[in-house]
């Protein structure tokens, strides 16, 4: 299905932990600039307030948690501003190392009803698949298979928006109750930041205080404290420079290799990938290979 829709500024609001949504949102802001399109694109961090009916098109783009929307989506979605004269055209997309499967179906079920509450139209919505940051490590060589058709996976997504194709799914109950169960992760986020662990690497960099999207982490004589804010994105664990930080509960979840996307590009630089069927087996990666192969 296809409507007529002008447009001629996009926003695209993401929330990134650990890189892979922003690399989404950069690699979408390339292909609609390159389109001629006005774009802002704007990090969803705590304390964003704007409103969202100045431009033409709306982008909200996150990264799966607990089968949802992390919970700051939810409170930056609440700020924006209602529009009563026209609903604003929004696309919602999220970004999960499963793809398109359960239990991630009626992941962006909750933040298009907050959106539409928002007096937004939302007419697209879509996954797209980067490596797992959290409990399974994606192999390099499949990781990097993903890494490379993001800027394919991109275009379509650009070029139908531009065309005005409608495109919206009907999760099936079980998504739906996937969904409702992991709301209570955001309950528990705010005890997994309260336990992480500073270790003898730490020397007060306060990279840790400036990076985090929750304003969750102070510097108290050179030691990081933190809140009770977590929204579990990882970033500080993952990014810590000097590796300082350590989780103190739920340990499970942390990839012992750690994830760097720039790492995995420097690993894999001049192996040729071995065939996605060879690579992505199983049900576990089921959702994967439906979208490396689904071109």
């Amino acid at each position: 299905m296809e409507i007529s829709r002008k447009i001629n500024k996009i926003k695209i609001a993401y929330f990134s932990g650990t890189g892979s949504t922003a690399r989404v949102a950069d690699a979408l802001e390339r292909e609609f600039t390159a389109h001629g399109i006005s774009v802002i694109k704007l990090e969803i961090r705590a304390g964003n307030i704007v409103s969202g009916d100045k431009e033409d098109l709306l982008i909200l783009l996150f990264a799966v948690h607990a089968f949802n929307a992390p919970k700051i989506v939810y409170k930056w979605i609440d700020s924006l501003c209602s529009n009563n004269n026209r609903p604003v055209h929004a696309a919602v997309i999220s970004v999960s190392g499963g793809g398109e499967m359960t239990p991630n179906t009626a992941c962006r079920v909750s933040s298009i009803r907050k959106l539409e509450r928002k007096n937004c139209k939302v007419v697209y919505e879509k996954m797209v698949v980067m490596p797992s940051n959290w409990f399974v490590k994606t192999d390099d060589r499949l990781a990097i298979r993903l890494l490379e058709i993001l800027p394919s996976k991109a275009k379509r997504i650009a070029d139908d928006l531009l065309a005005g194709v409608v495109y919206r799914t009907r999760p099936k109950l079980i998504g739906r109750i996937f969904s409702r169960v992991g709301e209570m992760e955001k309950t528990g986020t705010k005890f997994f930041g309260q336990k992480i662990r500073v270790n003898e690497n730490c020397n007060g960099c306060g990279w840790c205080e400036k990076k985090c999207p929750a304003n969750n982490i102070s510097i108290l004589d050179n030691r990081p404290i933190f809140g009770r804010e977590c929204f579990l994105c990882l970033k500080c664990i993952y990014g810590c420079p000097n590796k300082a930080l350590k989780a103190g509960t739920f340990k499970f979840i942390i990839l012992k290799e750690g994830y760097d996307l720039k790492a995995i590009e420097k690993r894999m630089k001049g192996i040729k990938p071995a065939p996605v069927e060879n690579l992505a087996k199983g049900y576990l990666w089921k959702g994967v290979k439906e979208y490396l192969l689904e071109d």
